[in-house]
């Protein structure tokens, strides 16, 4: 008998919204390509890179149903620009050769004034660990510390519900439902509120970890950025507990960034985060710099260096998050990175 589950529908995406395009009130096919030259140091050797980092392309758009509704949905997927395989920030390619990768947030949903209702491929951590993040994708990236620890940066098989922006604020829900398997369900609680140059955010999630025996990864955070207009700055901070699902493992992960515009197209930036854990010689300490300088609108070069101070029992990297050829240090070794990349973004739109 034919069940229609989460992961069923999330596999209908493709046909579903092709069978949109047609008739889509709005239609646009959109990608970014980023690579760059590494030179990255374990602690111990220090090796040189050419990278694609995070890399995607796809579609999105909408069908108006009635005044009041509509349907949305996105398909997007990771891709290599170097066709090597393996490490390219997306989660990596089956086997050398292959340009397309992970799969990256995807959906089909409806919106309305109630909001907005998705099934598909949608971020976890990525919610909150971008809320300021001067460097994502690059070396330096926040997540290199924040998502370390075990917390996915998106999730399969999602029902996610956000609700209307009222005055500036509004909340979102991602849940995962066990689907026959016990303690695997997920959920994600984020509260948002921005208000002029104002952005904070503050989430509390419990992922499962397949088994009876272990309990759930939960985590508690709080964001705040403020954009000045010439400069702005940020931080937050993350307590997990039970990591893992192991009892009493638990750890707090605090950042600070800030960044300042230079002429019209240039931006100095620099981030600092730590991440304590419950155990003896269990810390972390990562601090980034970087340049930005934008060609235009949709390209933008960038150099950045970024180190990561790593205790004897952890081995955090400064690579390892949206950043391809990822290197994990041995534990105890303190790695570093510069990168001297190039961002270029493109979309195009057909209304209908």
């Amino acid at each position: 008998m034919f069940r229609l589950t989460t992961r069923s529908m999330l596999v209908m995406v493709p046909f579903i919204t092709l069978s949109y395009v047609v008739n889509a009130n709005n239609f646009m096919i959109y990608g970014q390509g980023h690579l760059s030259a590494d030179s990255v140091d374990d602690g111990e050797v220090s090796s040189e890179f050419v990278t694609s980092s995070s890399s995607r392309l796809g579609f999105n758009g909408d069908y108006q149903i009635t005044d009041k509704l509509k349907v949305i949905f996105q398909y997007e997927t990771g891709v290599d620009l170097t066709a090597q395989g393996g490490n390219d920030g997306n989660g990596g390619a089956e086997s050398s050769g292959q340009i397309f990768t992970k799969g990256r947030p995807s959906y089909v949903g409806l919106s309305g004034e109630f909001g907005k209702i998705l099934i598909g491929h949608m971020p976890a951590l990525d919610q909150w660990a971008n809320d300021y993040n001067l460097f994502a994708d690059q070396v330096g990236d926040l997540g290199n510390l924040w998502e370390g620890s075990g917390i996915p940066g998106r999730l399969d098989n999602v029902i996610y519900y956000e609700s209307p922006d009222i005055n500036g604020a509004s909340v979102a829900v991602t849940y995962v439902p066990e689907e026959g398997k016990d303690n695997t369900d997920n959920l994600i609680v984020k509260g948002n509120y921005h208000i002029s140059g104002l952005k904070i955010g503050a989430v509390f999630a419990s992922i499962g970890q397949g088994t009876a025996s272990l309990d759930d990864h939960t985590a508690l955070a709080l964001t705040i950025g403020y954009d000045f207009g010439r400069f702005s700055l940020g931080g937050g901070v993350q307590h997990e507990s039970d990591i893992r699902g192991l009892a009493g493992d638990d750890r707090s992960s605090y950042s600070l960034g800030g960044s300042a515009k230079l002429g019209d197209k240039g931006t100095i930036k620099s981030q600092f985060a730590v991440s304590s854990g419950e155990g003896e010689n269990s810390d972390a300490r990562q601090f980034a710099i970087g340049y930005d300088y934008a060609l235009d609108e949709d390209t933008t070069l960038y150099i950045a260096y970024a180190r990561t101070s790593n205790d004897s029992n952890v081995n955090f990297s400064s690579n390892g998050k949206g950043h391809g050829d990822k290197i994990v240090p041995a534990f105890g070794n303190d790695p570093s990175a510069i990168s001297l990349g190039i961002v270029a973004k493109f979309d195009l739109s057909f209304p209908l």
